[in-house]
């Protein structure tokens, strides 16, 4: 029987227990190439607690266009939060490279008007005036706040995670004891498993969107992708998935194993399947790992922002 994670150090005493008390909130955004997300977490109930704010927002559009618009859906997720709130944060999931420490940009195939600018200064001087004046701002891997969210309040369940998002590409955070780990043993460099050999080539050559695509044309002769694929027969599809869930199994193994993961947790696209290929991939887990789907998908990287104030607590607001 599994029991509920106990609660965090930060929530034991948490102000919603206390008659006439703000309720504490973590507004939380995910930065993405087309669109930026936002909304509130309570962090008592680790979860999101109205629904997200969207806005259209390319990532080759300009500077001041790009901070104005997550100061726009930051204040729109205050104000969904209703009142008697207080901010703990505002927490950041950004792709990388990112130096989520300075709050500064790496990025050069995207967000360019971002690169080598403070991103944290500029977004602090957008909401000057506003409510969330002088609120902490803290940025992390997109990646790693899917794991990190997903450890804190979903199928991690605060065991030793490895998460894997997989779409066009994939992406991984390696989570111990609520801390995100960018090396060490078990770890690849910055945590990024993409780029990792396999087979020859890299672990992304083998279980993308493009390689699940490819074993369509293998196994049934035409290019599919995973939606047109789940939507077959399972007569049909099924030999794909299963294929498809042993590569995966394969190329996570090692780390799985030398990290000492308890819990492999899958977001994406392609794990909305993981009905489909789900047992092939546990098949080729070490022992005392247990793979599991997503209970938050885009909700996760929310969540893991909202945790970042307890799990950076070295960072100097």
């Amino acid at each position: 029987m599994t029991h509920p994670p106990e609660p965090h150090p930060s929530e034991s005493q948490s102000s919603a227990s206390q008659p006439g008390a703000r309720r504490a909130v973590a507004i939380a955004l995910d930065i993405g190439g087309s669109h930026v997300t936002a909304a509130p977490v309570d962090p008592h109930l680790r979860a999101v607690t109205a629904a997200p704010t969207r806005l259209d927002l390319p990532h080759d559009a300009p500077h001041d266009t790009l901070i104005g618009g997550w100061a726009e859906v930051a204040l729109a997720a205050l104000a969904g939060a209703g009142e008697a709130v207080t901010v703990t944060h505002l927490g950041l999931a950004v792709p990388g490279p990112f130096d989520a420490a300075r709050g500064v940009s790496g990025m050069t195939h995207k967000f360019r008007a971002l690169h080598g600018r403070d991103a944290r200064a500029a977004l602090r001087a957008r909401l000057r005036g506003t409510p969330l004046q002088g609120t902490p701002i803290l940025f992390g891997n997109d990646a790693d706040l899917f794991a990190l969210g997903e450890w804190w309040a979903g199928a991690g369940e605060q065991l030793d995670t490895i998460g894997v998002t997989l779409g066009t590409g994939i992406g991984s955070g390696f989570i111990r004891a609520g801390q995100v780990q960018t090396g060490g043993p078990g770890v690849p460099p910055g945590g990024e498993l993409w780029n990792t050999p396999f087979r020859g080539a890299t672990a992304e050559d083998a279980v993308s969107g493009a390689a699940l695509t490819r074993l369509t044309h293998r196994h049934l002769g035409v290019a599919l992708d995973a939606r047109q694929l789940a939507a077959l027969d399972a007569s049909q599809s099924g030999p794909v998935w299963t294929a498809f869930g042993q590569t995966l199994g394969e190329a996570l193994s090692p780390w799985v194993e030398a990290f000492g993961a308890q819990r492999v947790v899958l977001g994406g696209n392609i794990s909305r399947a993981f009905g489909q290929f789900g047992t092939a991939l546990q098949s080729q887990l070490p022992p005392g790992a247990q793979v599991r789907q997503s209970r938050h998908f885009e909700h996760a990287a929310l969540l893991g922002a909202a945790f970042l104030r307890d799990s950076e607590r070295s960072l100097d607001y």
